[in-house]
């Protein structure tokens, strides 16, 4: 009952000063001029402030104040994993903090790419300086250990900036990053709690909150955007949360849990990571060619392409859920199985169109094959 109570506590602190920010934060982008206007790669059709990210930061603090307050002062018992107590949490805090401030200063100034990729690697290395790292791993048949030794530090930075950018990517239609940081939390709740963390289930509960708390402004049609201060924050919690509480207890194959639970993003920068390249287009420039783009080309509106997404992601990480409930033989069938059926639907809705452009345009044609005209 009191980790109930303590639980709840958390959750109010954090969805109410969110809730509360967000008119500051709005106020805050318009003073400042961090502001979306309409064009041909916005979806909005007037102006609308970023920044969010400014009100999720500050419910972020409010909630780990919370906790703190309650450890120290209240005898609140924080339980934490062995895997986690040699953390410096205040080097911690500053490379989240830092993360955050790359993301702010994109809002206002719109930095390039790659200054904005060095941006995140600094705060990723900050984080795994403090302690939060893959460290070693289980093997595939769960008999030993694998030491990542040197390859331990770069291989989590690089975790940890790809998480921050598949977050960052999926920050296209009104609610639906906010969203899909909710369902994920969720799952990564429940694999917490089957390891008995309480700072960890802290860190899910306040991620779940502040998002609740931001989709009331957020949630088509949006008053406020989170902007690259908000999706660049929850990206980089929601890889600590995954590395510490799954990754590195589990075995090599619950890499992918994460990345299977967070699948609609991870899918969608995959794809438009191929995408690009084929056509000769940078990385890291923009398109129209997203998941929700397309879906939204079937003319179901904003709303209910954010549901469709919501009820994917849904989908996929109370499978992640079950991969991380699993161990063996088993683990491995449950993946595979998985994999055929997205692989299957993705086939189905034209993601593949890019990869297989030759296919498709001599799709029902005899002859030689050439490009439609």
């Amino acid at each position: 009952m009191n980790e109930i109570i303590q639980a709840s506590i958390i959750f109010i602190v954090a969805f109410t000063v969110t809730f509360v920010m967000v008119p500051v934060a709005k106020r805050i982008a318009v003073k400042i001029g961090a502001i979306d206007y309409p064009s041909n790669r916005r979806l909005n059709t007037k102006p609308v402030p970023r920044c969010g990210g400014i009100a999720l930061y500050a419910g972020f603090l409010a909630g780990f104040s919370v906790v703190f307050l309650g450890e120290h002062f209240f005898n609140w018992n924080v339980i934490n994993l062995y895997l986690i107590s040699d953390i410096n949490y205040l080097l911690l805090f500053i490379g989240v903090t830092f993360m955050f401030t790359v993301g702010l200063i994109d809002d206002i100034v719109q930095l390039s790419a790659l200054s904005k990729l060095f941006g995140q690697i600094i705060a990723a290395t900050l984080v795994v300086a403090s302690g939060v790292s893959i460290g070693m791993v289980q093997t595939v048949s769960e008999s030993g250990y694998i030491d990542l030794e040197w390859f331990n530090f770069p291989l989590t930075v690089l975790y940890l900036v790809v998480f921050v950018n598949v977050i960052n990517l999926v920050d296209g239609l009104d609610g639906l990053a906010a969203g899909i940081i909710v369902i994920v939390s969720i799952s990564f709740l429940f694999l917490v709690m089957q390891r008995e963390s309480s700072s960890l289930a802290a860190v899910c509960i306040i991620l779940i909150a502040i998002c609740l708390a931001f989709l009331r402004f957020n949630f088509f049609p949006a008053s406020i955007f989170m902007g690259d201060s908000g999706s660049l924050l929850l990206g980089l919690l929601v890889g600590i949360v995954s590395i510490v509480g799954i990754v590195r207890t589990q075995s090599l194959v619950a890499l992918l849990v994460p990345l299977v639970i967070a699948g609609i993003p991870v899918i969608d920068m995959l794809f438009a990571i191929i995408r690009r390249r084929l056509v000769k287009q940078p990385v890291q420039e923009s398109d129209l060619e997203h998941i929700h783009h397309r879906l939204l080309r079937t003319g179901i509106g904003q709303r209910r392409t954010v549901l469709v997404l919501y009820l994917c992601s849904i989908i996929l990480a109370a499978s992640g859920v079950v991969i991380g409930y699993f161990s063996g033989i088993v683990r491995w069938i449950i993946f595979f199985v998985l994999a055929a059926i997205v692989f299957f639907i993705l086939w189905k809705f034209g993601l593949f169109r890019h990869v297989l452009k030759h296919y498709y345009d001599n799709k029902g044609r005899k002859g030689p094959r050439a490009p439609r005209t």
